[in-house]
């Protein structure tokens, strides 16, 4: 309480910037911990083929987040960054990457359900790749706002903890919402393809509450003027050391 009184920043700031990561992090949870669930026990695939799809995502996110940290300087001045903010830009088109991708992954293939396996393994590995991408964006230019919002220490510490408060509720809002669809039936446990609704119904829960605090974080969170992403992180990493 008293760091929040201490801080430069408004209240309103400080909450957006706190769930503005809370859609990856809902993201994320579900990820590493139901896919391979989701793949094995209701769409019946393989181990093997399983377990590369979630490589292909790790692999993506690698590659995604280099390439993101990359660009991210260099075309913060392109379009409308210079208007809206360079971060908040990354932000918003991570996001909406994300939006559009990952509720495909936790869904039956449209419109190939009885392809051949090869063919839904290019489908999923498609949205695979579009949300890591995307989780790539809103990660980054989440954690560089810290440095362009505030100067203080203790205002960066503040932020900084929200954000690893946020990835705390989000797991425990999947596994409580997980817990709600599959946990209060009695009978059989069992998971197979005729949870498919369920798992859809969690997918759906988890990002409806994303697009609510990612709306949140660009409705009250204003970025001040552009500094660059290499002197950002080199600040962060100066400040933690």
């Amino acid at each position: 309480m008293n760091m929040l009184k201490s801080s430069d920043l408004s209240w309103s700031t400080i909450l957006g910037y706190g769930v503005g990561h809370i859609f990856n992090d809902i993201c994320a949870s579900m990820w590493f911990t139901y896919l391979l669930l989701f793949f094995q026990k209701v769409l019946y695939f393989q181990t093997v083929d399983s377990g590369v799809l979630l490589l292909v995502g790790q692999i993506a996110d690698g590659i995604s987040t280099t390439i993101v940290g990359i660009l991210a300087s260099k075309l913060s001045n392109l379009f409308f960054c210079r208007k809206y903010g360079g971060r908040k830009s990354w932000h918003l088109i991570g996001s909406a990457c994300v939006l559009v991708s990952f509720p495909f992954i936790f869904l039956p293939c449209i419109g190939c359900e009885t392809a051949l396996r090869g063919t839904q393994m290019f489908y999923y590995s498609c949205f695979i790749i579009l949300f890591q991408f995307g989780w790539a964006c809103v990660q980054i230019s989440h954690l560089a706002l810290v440095t362009q919002l505030s100067d203080k220490g203790e205002t960066r510490t503040l932020l900084t903890s929200l954000r690893y408060l946020g990835t705390v509720v989000a797991n425990v809002l999947v596994y409580a919402v997980t817990w709600l669809f599959f946990g209060l039936e009695g009978g059989n446990n069992d998971i197979s393809s005729k949870d498919s609704e369920k798992f859809r119904n969690v997918m759906l829960v988890g990002v409806g509450v994303g697009c609510v605090t990612t709306a949140l974080f660009h409705i009250l969170v204003r970025e001040p003027d552009t500094r660059s992403f290499q002197q950002e992180f080199l600040v962060l990493i100066v400040d933690y050391w």
